[in-house]
């Protein structure tokens, strides 16, 4: 985290999120009347894309500075719940693309400027496996393959990992991260999974990709270091660790896709009947209301735990307080029990909605696919969190990961 003292001319707060948040709202109709082209496509779909770019919508949290809207990550939640409930794939896509330009802030001032001198661009990548990265005269040869690669289509530049060869140089552990154009990046069609079919996220290829020296964030100089006299530094968001706010937003869309699960179920329950049985609708089953009760009560759990964990990152952010591993490991293992209560959500809705919500063409299906595969991302794994949590609260040492990892 950062520890200079601050002296940019950034705004010390957080930007108006209400006209993000409305137009993801409005936008639900297009995104579910575009979902299972973009399921099809594997891909959002040219319409949906146009919407996306026209309200702004992929760089609002990139600071003001830089042409960004600069919003606060709880309110970059309530969009991405928005988004969610109209296309659980679109709010990843928009979660990766807003993340990844928000983590490209936090680089030196000439990464900055060559990034976004020309105004905002959109950044989204991949990190494992790492590629490799030869020292020249002046920068890198790059060669990988990165999978996972979600919001392609809608990017100007890569974010990759990469492990050096041929440097002799200081060497601290952890994945260093290459900038290239997309321009210069193969893309190989991959992308053929379950859930979250509509992400884009296939693999990103580079083959002998000339790096110059300022598009490396090198270990030794990770995401928010601040060097002498850096000008481009200032906004609340600069002060924050990458992961924990990565891991934190990152659940908003799977809460907003339950949440759009249980609106469905409730609608349905008006009308249909529990087959089998004398009830001509659900809602005159005392078990069925019973159980949508509890499985509305366990959702609204899942956001309570979901924007008390951003909430933290958001007053981090505008103290620029240290934030101690002991808190982040705290905090790993509040995300995992909200990733444990989506999941008894939308199991137990499938269960009330019967074997007709899995038919491709009911959206409950696609909700229920794009939810699980989400839920399975490395950051959400909930026994990692747990063991983690565990461990720092017994003194088991060493714990499983690197402090900056959680």
């Amino acid at each position: 985290m950062a520890t200079a003292a601050k002296i940019s001319s950034e705004p010390t707060g957080f930007g108006d999120a209400e006209q993000f948040i409305a137009a993801a709202r409005d936008l639900r109709p297009l995104l579910q009347a575009e979902a299972a082209e973009g399921e099809q496509l594997r891909a959002p779909t040219a319409k949906v894309d146009k919407a996306l770019k026209d309200a702004n919508l992929l760089t609002v949290l990139l600071p003001k500075r830089w042409g960004g809207g600069g919003i606060s990550f709880s309110d970059f939640a309530r969009m991405e719940i928005e988004l969610a409930k109209g296309d659980p794939a679109i709010a990843w896509v928009s979660q990766i693309v807003n993340g990844t330009t928000w983590v490209s802030s936090l680089t030196s001032d000439a990464t900055q400027e060559a990034l976004f001198g020309n105004g905002p661009k959109l950044i989204c990548g991949a990190y494992n496996p790492p590629g490799k990265a030869r020292r020249v005269e002046g920068g890198w040869i790059v060669n990988g393959a990165w999978p996972y690669t979600s919001g392609s289509r809608q990017s100007d530049w890569a974010q990759a990992g990469c492990v050096l060869e041929g440097y002799e140089g200081p060497v601290v552990p952890g994945i260093n991260m290459v900038y290239i154009p997309f321009s210069e990046i193969e893309m190989q069609d991959t992308w053929y999974m379950t859930g979250m079919q509509g992400t884009g996220s296939d693999t990103s290829i580079a083959r002998d990709v000339f790096v110059p020296d300022h598009m490396m964030v090198m270990m030794d100089k990770p995401f928010g270091h601040v060097e002498p006299n850096k000008r481009h530094w200032g906004a609340p968001s600069d002060n924050l660790p990458v992961v924990p706010v990565v891991r934190a937003t990152g659940l908003a869309q799977l809460v907003g896709a339950a949440e759009a699960m249980l609106e469905i179920v409730e609608a349905d329950s008006q009308k249909k009947p529990i087959v089998t049985t004398f009830y001509k609708t659900r809602t005159e089953s005392g078990a069925a209301v019973h159980e949508l009760g509890r499985i509305a009560a366990t959702l609204d759990t899942a956001r309570t735990l979901l924007f008390k964990a951003i909430g933290l990152i958001d007053e981090i952010a505008l103290t620029g307080r240290e934030f101690p591993f002991s808190e982040r490991a705290k905090h790993k293992a509040q995300c995992a029990q909200i990733v444990t209560l989506v999941h008894d959500v939308i199991e137990s809705l499938m269960f009330v909605a019967g074997s007709s919500a899995f038919a491709l063409s009911n959206p409950l299906s696609r909700y229920w696919k794009d939810v699980h595969v989400g839920l399975r991302h490395v950051t959400n794994i909930p026994m990692l969190g747990y063991e983690i949590y565990g461990r720092d609260r017994m003194g088991v040492s060493p714990n499983i990961s690197p402090p900056g990892a959680y």
